[in-house]
């Protein structure tokens, strides 16, 4: 391992390869980290799609009969697919402020830090 080290200190290309395996794994690692971070945003929509979904199904015949013994037929389907489109919309405006207060999924962290480290390196 002694050998190696010396080498990679003497040769620039490898000086060079090693500094961008790093800058790579850290930006890889900080992608990972800002999805992670996504995560719950991204429930809350599959939450939200699935409301939407069951907003066109309004029309499930369990809900329309319970509805039918004290309205029209068509005024339960259309209460059945109000209560379902409420609720979808109500998942989608969580999702969206869970959404937007995250920072973009990009390495952002790294860059600065190797832009940082490249204009110091020019002075």
């Amino acid at each position: 391992m002694g050998e190696k080290a010396a080498a990679v200190r003497d040769d620039p290309v490898e000086q060079n390869l090693l500094l961008v395996r790093q800058i790579v794994e850290a930006a890889q690692q900080e992608m990972v980290e800002k999805a992670r971070r996504r995560v719950p945003a991204l429930r809350m929509g599959v939450v939200a799609g699935a409301l939407g979904a069951m907003a066109t199904a309004a029309t499930y015949r369990m809900n329309v009969v319970l509805l039918e013994k004290k309205l029209p037929p068509e005024l339960a389907s259309f209460v059945a697919a109000m209560a379902y489109g409420g609720g979808a919309g109500a998942a989608a405006m969580a999702a969206s402020r869970k959404w937007k207060g995250l920072p973009a999924p990009l390495p952002t962290r790294t860059a600065r830090q190797v832009a940082e480290i490249l204009t110091d390196s020019d002075r």
